[in-house]
Order: structure tokens, then C-alpha cells, then sequence
């Protein structure tokens, strides 16, 4: 299962692991989009949920289990940024962030949990961000829920390892996404090259990421290659934390 999966790093994922020979039900908020990621794999389930909403992850849960008959790795990558100042930021979009990136990768584990546990061999992987870890003009919302994020996934790392569920998270940094594009775009006043230009200058590999290659990292942590490693964060970014 992946939510957040019609676009950017989650369609990724899908792809990487329909590649792989993996069934995937490919959760988001726009349902035809996510249909439309599913069809374009070997075996795909394309589900519509707002992953904020228990009762529809608990049914897009019973869907998968239904075509697959079970689950074994989940991947939470639902959300969204949103740039705003301290005085203009609203506490209903600060609830939102938070509904959005840390509720609801708890509603997803909770929901799959049993079909994790299930597995025998159960793997959650969260996507947070480097903004998580380094602070980004107007980005309180966003960086505090990613933070958060991280907090949610180690302790569930803590308590379903006695399950042998494996869960850790990533903290991607600046990614060419659909979501990620019209910021840069912002950025260069309208000229995408500028501002990506701008972005990349600020890590070592001097370009920004592209979504397969978060999906590379997240495959090695849901694959038996990685069947010790539970509780880690992941950075993927270029090398920007260890320049800041």
C-alpha cells in the first residue's frame, strides 16, 4: 500500500515495486489519478481515501486485503507543503499539516497492522523531509509535522518490533515532484531552470533529486536486504544537512 501514491515519490514507489513483480494498491486523494498509476502497472489497485479520514483507510484496507489477500509493506507519502508566515498561518491549515503527514501515516499503520503482523514479514516506510532537520523560510507547519513524523516512526519502530514489523522513514531533500515544481518555479520568478538552478546550488551534488531515486532508498528499506534495519531515518538529499 501506498498512500499518497497518484504522483511524485509515492507514484515512484508504486512503479519501483510493480517493476519488481509487487502488487500495489495505490491510495490518494485524487482517485483517478491514483487509478490512472495503477493501471500502468502488472497489478495495481487504484483507490480514492483521504488519508486523514479512519473510516476510508480502514475501507481502502479491506479493498486491498480483498484483491491481494494481504499486505506486507506500507508506505506513507501523503502530503503537501505550504509556505506561510507565523501571522498569517491559520490554526486551521496548522491542524491540516498535521492531520495530513502525522495522522495520517497513524491511521494507515493502525489500519494495516493486523495484515502487517499478519505477513510475518512487515515493513513501514514514512516519508518526511529535510525540513524536518533544517529550517526553511515559512515552512512552520510543514517542518513541524515532518518532524513529528520522524517522532511517530521510531516509536512505532519501538513498539511493533516485538510484531517484526519493520518501520523507518526517509527525509528526502529537494525533489523534483509535481508539488515541489511551481515552488521553484516561484523561486525563479516564473523561470523553472533559474529557480531549480538556485535550489540546487544549495546542495553538494549540485542538482536536485528525482523521485526514483527516493523510491530506490525506499525499496532497499521494505526489501530483505534491509531485514535488520528498523527505527532509522534515511537522508536523501544531496549531501545539503552536512553543508548547512
Amino acid at each position: 500500500m501506498v498512500t499518497g501514491g497518484a504522483s511524485g515519490i509515492g507514484a515512484a514507489v508504486a512503479e519501483r515495486y510493480g517493476a519488481e513483480g509487487g502488487r500495489v494498491a495505490v491510495i490518494d486523494l485524487d482517485g483517478d489519478r491514483a487509478r490512472e498509476v495503477a493501471e500502468r502497472l502488472p497489478e495495481g489497485l487504484g483507490l480514492q481515501a483521504d488519508v486523514t479520514d479512519e473510516q476510508a483507510i480502514d475501507a481502502a484496507v479491506s479493498e486491498t486485503l480483498g484483491a491481494f489477500g494481504g499486505i506486507d509493506a506500507l508506505v506513507c507519502s501523503a502530503g503537501y507543503v505550504q509556505h506561510s508566515s507565523l501571522e498569517k498561518l491559520s490554526v486551521a491549515d496548522w491542524r491540516r499539516m498535521l492531520d495530513v503527514h502525522v495522522t495520517g501515516a497513524f491511521l494507515a499503520a493502525k489500519a494495516a497492522l493486523a495484515a502487517l503482523r499478519e505477513s510475518g514479514v512487515g515493513a513501514i516506510v514514512n516519508v518526511s523531509s529535510t525540513g524536518a532537520l533544517v529550517g526553511h523560510p515559512k515552512l512552520a507547519a510543514y517542518s513541524a509535522a515532518k518532524a513529528a513524523l520522524i517522532g511517530l516512526s521510531r516509536q512505532l519502530a519501538v513498539d511493533l518490533g516485538t510484531d517484526r514489523i519493520r518501520v523507518n522513514v526517509v527525509a528526502p531533500g529537494d525533489t523534483r515532484t509535481p508539488m515541489t515544481v511551481p515552488l521553484y518555479e516561484q523561486l525563479g520568478r516564473g523561470d523553472l531552470e533559474a529557480g531549480e538552478a538556485q535550489i540546487a546550488s544549495r546542495n553538494l551534488l549540485g542538482r536536485l533529486g528525482e523521485p526514483h531515486e527516493i523510491a530506490s532508498a525506499i525499496a532497499f528499506l521494505l526489501s530483505a536486504e534491509a531485514s535488520f534495519v528498523t527505527g532509522t531515518l534515511l537522508v536523501i538529499d544531496g549531501g545539503s544537512t552536512a553543508s548547512s
